[in-house]
């Protein structure tokens, strides 16, 4: 966007030198990429910490081998725009995407801390009384480690008292909290009432690691032909979005993406598809707070159809050498967004050939997230015989509504 050209699968470089914390001693270390474009590889004082593939999704790096608390940190981080990229962002974006797109952070984390961490709410059948259930993994839990949550109500922030609030870890390597929440504040575009979930890790009684989530009590169903929030019938209204900045192109900025929020709802809409990749973290976070349905899209596009001549043959939808980018990138976008309640399905990709890759991952996204619908297009690609998708995403429509598209009508 500012004239310089990124050419096809040759490589380019971001250097960067710091001072690393010396009270960053005693900790795990970790680099986080939220966003670069798009395969990366990272070095660390001359070491070579990893690769990655996928431009729009959050992912770690371990760097504590590496580095010492006190001295100088050099990073090198190598980035390749692939014409065989799943994502084909550079090509149907109409002008080449390279760099970094979203926030860069330096961890540091104590040696045991909670991952993984997957927060439910299942309403009973008359959605008047919610079980709440928080789980995750913990690496190396030492003997007086203990992990504790809290809930604190919408607006007032008083706690709610809840039964199961603290488990003893003791060689313990998962924890589930399962609690009966009565009569919360239920979540929906209209009403979007977030709890806040503080969840510790403690030695004793010292804090070792905390973090607040915002949760919201809502439950999705489809029945029939009919989309329910909270046992509602609700119909979605909306746009597809970019992340799109004038001068600046694919990046994120915390300003837009408020502004992209209150511009849907000053619109009436209830409804983003975040078209064709992962939003940001901060974005999710203004659609849980202001109340917008999410459709979550993971990164890959055209595969197998639409492509420009220099992203050809990009047919990689049976190729089992591509079947690791498609469901690590999957992976990441579920795991970073499943506690986030305006997300309500999730797109396994974008006008794509079906084959193998994507009932992969329609199956990986079904044994991990039993919570949400998965939608994928075209859906008149899938034979009849395989299940790969539980919504209709018919592309394009006229005004009446009505379509009949590679023999779905």
């Amino acid at each position: 966007m500012q004239g310089y050209a990124i050419k096809h699968d040759i490589p380019f470089f971001y250097k960067k030198s710091f001072m690393l914390p010396s009270d960053f001693d005693g900790h795990k270390i970790k680099l986080r990429f939220e966003g670069v474009y798009s395969y990366a590889r990272l070095w660390v004082n001359g070491t070579y910490i990893r690769e990655h593939h996928g431009g729009f999704t959050a992912w770690d790096c371990d760097i504590t081998d590496a580095i010492n608390p006190g001295d100088s940190v050099k990073l090198i981080l190598e980035l390749t725009d692939r014409a065989d990229e799943i994502s084909y962002a550079s090509g149907y974006a109409k002008h080449q995407i390279g760099g970094i797109l979203r926030n860069v952070s330096l961890l540091a984390l104590p040696l045991s801390y909670p991952e993984n961490i997957t927060v439910t709410t299942d309403f009973d059948e008359n959605f008047e009384n919610a079980i709440l259930k928080v789980t995750g993994d913990i690496k190396n839990p030492q003997k007086d480690m203990h992990i504790d949550i809290a809930l604190q109500k919408p607006k007032s922030k008083s706690e709610i008292l809840l039964h199961n609030n603290s488990i003893e870890l003791n060689q313990i390597h998962s924890f589930q909290f399962t609690n009966t929440i009565l009569k919360p504040e239920k979540w929906d575009a209209e009403h979007p009432n977030l709890y806040t979930l503080v969840i510790s890790l403690k030695e004793k009684e010292d804090i070792l690691w905390q973090n607040e989530y915002l949760i919201g009590f809502r439950e999705i169903e489809i029945r029939g032909n009919k989309f329910l929030v909270n046992g509602k019938e609700v119909k979605l209204r909306g746009a597809c979005r970019h992340d799109i900045h004038p001068l600046l192109g694919r990046l994120s900025t915390p300003e837009y993406d408020l502004k992209d929020v209150l511009l849907a709802k000053e619109a009436n809409m209830n409804f983003i598809r975040t078209s064709h990749y992962p939003p940001s973290e901060n974005f999710l976070d203004l659609c849980d707070r202001y109340g917008l349905y999410v459709e979550d899209e993971t990164a890959v596009c055209f595969v197998g159809s639409h492509r420009i001549e220099e992203y050809r043959p990009g047919d990689s939808e049976n190729d089992p050498e591509y079947t690791d980018q498609y469901l690590s990138q999957l992976a990441e976008m579920v795991n970073n967004h499943k506690n986030h309640p305006s997300v309500i399905m999730w797109s396994i990709g974008n006008e794509n050939e079906f084959g193998s890759n994507f009932k992969k991952s329609f199956d990986w996204v079904k044994e991990n997230d039993e919570t949400r619908p998965v939608i994928f297009s075209y859906p008149g690609k899938v034979p009849e015989d395989v299940n790969s998708y539980e919504i209709l995403s018919m592309h394009y429509p006229d005004t009446s509504g009505n379509m009949n598209q590679y023999g779905i009508k």
